[in-house]
């Protein structure tokens, strides 16, 4: 019988940041699932690039713990050794950038990382680029060149292509180490396994433009929604009172989220509707300095508006099952993960209509405009004013709910599918 295809996953992005959002929270399932399932095909391996050891290296024990069981109220930074370097060196200058790089090295390189480094690659093969990597030291326009030619197949992970679509956005950095990131995966990548169908579409078009001799590889998957085991006994329920009539928004504080639009839908309905009240969570991200000080200030705060971050998934389940709405207000996202987590626990759903949002939605959900605060208004005074959510509640029982373990199945027969390997798979 031939070895397992080795695929080897990096989840650098993942275990260094302080937060869990839509990317993270994808590489955790599926890696956390992808681990307990190698068989006789493939030989699932996260790893992470340490420039220190100038190769790649396996998870340790606690970092692979960290990624399995890592939620939103307990993430943990690694703060790695680049990180410090490129604060020491941004406060000190370039010319002491030898020295403080010797420095670090001697005060905080793990000897364990040594026993975990991994040889090359070995052709044959599969680099899975699963994470949020554009923001990784080691940059793709170095790293695919040297894998192809070492003979590694490269599959990238495709979430979207926001922040070229819109720039203004986002952090000003980021659009350029995207692109980079983005286009030396069109040249060198052999397979793009996108999150939707809309984001799919995106990837061609913008490769079209950019490489239009180009030919690209892709295929859609579908994601999971089966995130959350609910545990009663753990809940501590965070708001003033357990049977409060709320709104419930989902995800980073930033402006693409488009939170003044239900920051403006529920102060015009607030007045009319006493027993209404408006929960956000999510983070504090960036370019939302204005948003979280409304939020932060607004006279209703900690009374009829509430914001929570850090929030456990016992929790976030529970206030999804307890929410009269879930509103999804996005300009515009590569897919929607609220939108299919609001469904699975039976939630009532208004969605913005842009980008994959009605693609995760389907027919379970109803659609708005993220431009017109009228749209969103009417279709909140159309629930708050009438049966229609019990009506819809029962609608939702019908929800095939999507679950990690499906995506798992679908991405293995994916990757068998994509590559010919013969004999030893090599």
């Amino acid at each position: 019988m031939p070895a397992p295809i080795r695929v080897y996953l990096d989840v650098e992005n993942t275990l260094r940041v302080p937060f869990i959002s839509g990317i993270q929270r994808v590489v955790r399932e599926l890696s956390r699932r992808l681990i307990d399932n190698n068989d006789s095909e493939f030989e699932f391996i996260p790893v992470v690039y340490c420039s220190y050891c100038n190769g790649w290296r396996r998870l340790s024990v606690d970092e692979t713990e960290q990624l399995q069981e890592l939620s939103l109220s307990d993430a943990i930074v690694n703060h790695d050794i680049p990180a410090y370097r490129k604060i020491a060196t941004k406060l000190l200058g370039k010319k002491v950038k030898a020295k403080v790089r010797s420095h670090f090295k001697r005060i905080t390189h793990p000897v364990w990382h040594k026993n975990l480094l991994l040889p090359n690659f070995e052709a044959g093969s599969i680099f899975l680029d699963l994470d949020a990597s554009w923001h990784n030291e080691l940059k793709r326009s170095s790293l695919l060149p040297a894998l192809k030619e070492d003979g590694v197949y490269v599959v990238a992970f495709h979430y979207d292509i926001i922040p070229i679509l819109f720039p203004d956005l986002m952090h000003e950095k980021l659009p350029p180490l995207f692109i980079e990131h983005l286009n030396a995966h069109l040249q060198e990548c052999d397979l793009f396994i996108c999150i939707s169908r809309n984001s799919e579409i995106d990837l061609l078009n913008y490769s079209n433009n950019q490489f239009p001799d180009k030919k690209l590889n892709t295929t859609t998957i579908k994601l999971g929604a089966d995130m959350f085991q609910v545990s009663e006994a753990n809940v501590t329920w965070p708001l003033p009172e357990v049977n409060l009539r709320y709104i419930l928004c989902v995800g980073t504080i930033e402006p693409r989220k488009n939170y003044n639009l239900i920051l403006d839908a529920f102060d015009f309905l607030s007045g009319i509707y006493q027993d209404l009240n408006l929960v956000i969570v999510g983070r504090e991200g960036w370019g939302s300095a204005e948003t979280f000080s409304r939020i932060k200030e607004h006279k209703l705060f900690g009374q009829r508006l509430f914001w929570l971050s850090g929030v456990s998934d016992d929790v976030l389940s529970r206030l999804y099952m307890n929410a009269f709405l879930t509103v999804v207000p996005s300009l515009y996202e590569g897919f929607g993960l609220p939108v299919i987590e609001a469904l699975k626990w039976g939630c009532v759903t208004l969605s913005s209509s842009r980008g994959a949002l009605t693609e995760a939605g389907g027919n379970f959900v109803e659609y708005f405009d993220p431009d017109d605060q009228s749209a969103l208004v009417g279709l909140l005074e159309s629930y708050l004013s009438s049966n229609d959510r019990e009506i819809n509640k029962v609608f939702l029982k019908k929800y095939n709910v999507p679950s990690w373990t499906d995506t798992v199945v679908e991405l293995k027969r994916i990757l068998n599918d994509s590559f010919s390997f013969q004999g030893s798979h090599m």
